[in-house]
């Protein structure tokens, strides 16, 4: 598209204070270049550089609704003198980025907000959506797999409480990537539902346990084969250079099963 000549500073609502969620029904963000005024044109969450005030960082980072355009500064002077005395005072980023002007709009374009100039890289401008396809690939490389233990593993009897543990950590610490010249710090947490087999549900925060504790224990009512399943569920979320957090797209399932022989007690004669 091409550059509009605008004043500097455009009414603008009230800015979008949903945070963005990645993954969400909002189609996939298109990031557009364009040789002429405006270099790029975009939707959703953008990440602007820290030579912007961290207010206004935020805002529209976490703006899904928004549309921005990054503009080169000098486009709209049709006079070559002063587009060439523009260009001379320009320069100021590092080699191979652009130093580009940001318009961004919370109200579908009806009204522009002049942000400033910011060095953009020669990549291109940095957005949440991109980020988030990118971290979720390091999110399912972090969760470990899951399992099942049961104390006892054998001689279960009912009404007997017996213990069970995931083999999963009760959490993992945030743990920081580098994506797309941006430090982007992950936090997963975990959930998880044990179904016994014989009706019986157990939903928790913690993994699991062993023996002497039973905080995750069940006690079979009848006997049989019961057939016993976990499900862990990891969700998580994600900051950019400190903006955010931000949701990763779709948590994290995994399933594990496993058969508890439940037994009836003989009584046994001493002499």
């Amino acid at each position: 598209m091409s550059a509009v000549v605008m004043p500097a500073v455009l009414a603008v609502g009230t800015p979008a204070t949903a945070a963005a969620v990645v993954g969400s029904a909002r189609p996939a963000v298109d990031v557009i270049g364009d040789d002429q005024g405006d270099r790029f044109v975009g939707s959703g969450g953008l990440v602007l550089p820290g030579t912007i005030g961290d207010e206004t960082r935020q805002r529209v980072a976490t703006c899904g609704d928004c549309r921005w355009r990054l503009a080169d500064p000098c486009a709209v002077s049709g006079d070559l003198g002063a587009h060439a005395a523009c260009l001379s005072v320009t320069r100021g980023c590092a080699r191979g980025a652009s130093l580009l002007r940001v318009w961004v709009s919370d109200d579908a374009g009806a009204t522009w907000r002049d942000l400033g100039l910011v060095c953009i890289p020669p990549g291109g401008p940095v957005t949440v959506a991109d980020v988030g396809r990118k971290i979720r690939g390091e999110f399912e490389r972090l969760v470990p797999s899951v399992g099942i233990v049961v104390q006892p593993a054998r001689g279960v009897l009912p009404y007997v409480p017996v213990i069970f543990d995931s083999t999963q950590p009760a959490s993992i610490e945030p743990t920081d990537y580098a994506i797309d010249d941006t430090r982007v710090t992950l936090t997963p947490r975990p959930a998880w539902t044990w179904e016994f087999g014989d009706g019986g549900v157990l939903h928790t925060a913690i993994p699991g346990s062993r023996y002497p504790n039973t905080d995750v224990s069940h006690s079979f009512g009848r006997t049989g084969r019961m057939t016993v399943r976990v499900t862990a569920t990891w969700s998580a979320t994600y900051t950019i250079n400190g903006l955010g957090p931000f949701r990763v797209s779709l948590p994290i399932t995994q399933e594990a099963t496993t058969v508890v022989n439940v037994g009836q007690a003989r009584a046994v004669l001493v002499p």
